[in-house]
């Protein structure tokens, strides 16, 4: 019975273990994110003139705003939230090379200033154009320019 205990109390320690190992690796994501939000190109919605940047759309490497997140939501692009969502390795590697900064070279770079401005916040008729404008049409994106970052598959 003494040495039944001892492999019960090993099993229980080692099935905890991954369980600490993987909560430090999330926690060291969670941390990296952050500092990628906080980037001075990332502070902003992509998409909108809003400040907010609670979201990223996966697809494209952009943080965007509540409103901006619900319309990417409508065109079946993965939206994850930077305060309630897990990031997989991949998914960060891809917010480092990318961000908005990246994207807008990318996704804005053959417009003129007045085309290559962000709708107002909270016009959702006109961010929701844009949108379909920006991803959808490819209206000003520069096929030279670097693809955009592969995060995860849609």
């Amino acid at each position: 019975v003494p040495l039944l205990s001892a492999v019960v109390s090993v099993r229980k320690s080692l099935a905890g273990a991954p369980m600490a190992t993987s909560k430090k690796i999330e926690e060291k994501y969670q941390k990296m994110l952050k500092e990628i939000q906080k980037r001075p190109e990332n502070r902003h919605c992509f998409d909108c003139s809003g400040r907010g940047n609670q979201y990223v759309v996966l697809n494209y490497g952009v943080f965007v705003c509540t409103t901006c997140s619900g319309i990417h939501r409508e065109e079946q692009h993965k939206i994850k939230s930077v305060g309630m969502s897990t990031f997989s390795t991949e998914e960060i590697k891809a917010l480092e090379r990318g961000g908005n900064g990246t994207a807008k070279s990318i996704w804005l770079a053959k417009a003129t200033q007045s085309e290559g401005q962000p709708p107002p916040e909270g016009d959702i008729p006109k961010i929701r154009a844009h949108i379909k404008a920006k991803y959808t049409q490819k209206r000003w994106y520069d096929e030279g320019g670097a693809p955009p970052p592969a995060a995860a598959p849609v």
